[in-house]
C-alpha cells in the first residue's frame, strides 16, 4: 500500500473523513442514467476526529454528465497509483466524505495497471454505498 499523507486544510471540520484518491481501489464502474458511478473496494482516508489514517469501504464517486478519456468502465478496476482532482481553479489532493463538488471538475487517474484516465464531469458526489455496512481499517503503514 502507499503512505498518504493529508494536508489538515483540505477538508472542511463537518466531513467525518478526508478521501485521498491516490492509494484507493476501484472495485468497479457502472454507467447510471446522467453518471458514471466509481465504487471504491477501499478507500485511502484519514478520520477528521483523531487524524488516524486507514481504509473505509465501501465508498461511491457519482460523476454527473460526465465524460471520459482513456477507456470505458471495462478499465476502471484496481488501485489508483496517482490522482487529482480540478475545480474552480484548484488542484484537490484530498476530498470530504461524505461530500460534494458542484460545477465542472476534471478527475485524472493513473492505475497501477498503467491506465490513465480523464474524467470531466458537472459534479462530484462523494459518500458510503447504501447497500452494505461501512468499515474502517486503521492502516498499518508506519
Amino acid at each position: 500500500m502507499i503512505a498518504v499523507a493529508f494536508p489538515p486544510e483540505s477538508v472542511p471540520e463537518s466531513a467525518p473523513w478526508c478521501l485521498s484518491l491516490a492509494g484507493s481501489e476501484i472495485a468497479a464502474a457502472c454507467i447510471e442514467p446522467g453518471a458514471l458511478v466509481l465504487r471504491l473496494s477501499a478507500a485511502a482516508v484519514r478520520r477528521a476526529a483523531d487524524g488516524v489514517a486507514g481504509y473505509l469501504r465501501p465508498v461511491e464517486l457519482r460523476l454527473a454528465q460526465a465524460r471520459c478519456e482513456g477507456g470505458g468502465p471495462d478499465v476502471f478496476f484496481g488501485g489508483i497509483r496517482a490522482a487529482r482532482v480540478l475545480h474552480a481553479g484548484r488542484v484537490l489532493d484530498a476530498l470530504p466524505l461524505p461530500g460534494r463538488l458542484d460545477g465542472a471538475l476534471v478527475l485524472e487517474l493513473q492505475l497501477i495497471h498503467g491506465t490513465a484516465l480523464r474524467i470531466e464531469a458537472g459534479a462530484l458526489a462523494l459518500g458510503l454505498a447504501s447497500d452494505a455496512a461501512a468499515v474502517f481499517r486503521e492502516s498499518c503503514d508506519c
